[in-house]
């Protein structure tokens, strides 16, 4: 027995739990990745990360859930720590700042790049995964924005005919090109620095026509989205 298998056995059992946890999702990563989602197997991941089927059952259910797992825990990064009743006090500008650059951050990453390409790859094939991805994915970080719009629009903060609208192209002013770009490969992530100038320009762009001190835009229909 290794020394750390050592320290794995005698550690408290929620943390053992927990670091099950993280091996199997590095582990299903990586086969993912290399053999994509139709062709790996639970064997594959067991054989990577060293656990146990019974423990990735109770844990995961199976590969679905394995996959979910990743894609959720890949957005709640970004939101860790921040719910719409928490940021609705604070000022707008200061929320999108920090939102923004979570979201930039996290999207432009090597891990999540290669997610996106794997349901890219998938989609024709299993189109339900695609489905569990937007909902748990972009899908979820669309709707706790537009929250955050409803909340500053009750205050009387912003105007917007569509907060889900909005907060469709806040995120797409943010990261379009540049995450269009890193996914096929013509350029690097932005650095820290990049990210910053990004969300400051697109900040001030969006709130430029948002707020209720700017003339009256006429109402767009929001674009046609996955539910």
């Amino acid at each position: 027995m290794t020394p750390s298998d050592v320290a794995f056995a005698v550690s408290p059992p929620r943390k053992r739990l927990a670091a099950r946890r993280e091996a199997f999702l590095a582990a299903a990563k990586e086969v993912f990745q290399k053999k994509g989602f139709a062709e790996a197997t639970l064997d594959d991941v067991i054989a990577l990360s060293g656990g146990s089927r019974q423990t990735l059952y109770e844990l995961f259910g199976g590969k679905q859930g394995l996959f979910e797992a990743i894609v959720s825990d890949t957005c709640e990064t970004i939101f860790q720590g921040l719910t719409p009743e928490k940021l609705a006090p604070r000022a707008t500008d200061e929320v999108l700042k920090e939102v923004g650059t979570r979201y930039l951050a996290i999207v432009t990453s090597p891990s999540c790049l290669s997610l996106n390409r794997l349901v890219v790859a998938e989609a024709p094939r299993i189109p339900e995964v695609v489905q569990r991805f937007w909902k748990l994915g972009p899908g979820r970080s669309r709707a706790f924005l537009a929250e955050f719009f409803d909340r500053q629009i009750e205050r009387g903060l912003l105007q917007m005919p569509n907060s889900r609208a909005a907060a469709e192209y806040f995120l797409e002013m943010l990261s379009g090109t540049v995450r269009l770009q890193c996914l096929i490969g013509l350029r690097q992530p932005p650095t820290p620095q990049e990210i910053e100038e990004i969300v400051q320009g697109a900040v001030a762009q969006f709130l430029n026509g948002c707020l209720v001190t700017a003339a009256p835009s006429p109402a767009i229909a929001p674009p046609r989205t996955i539910s």
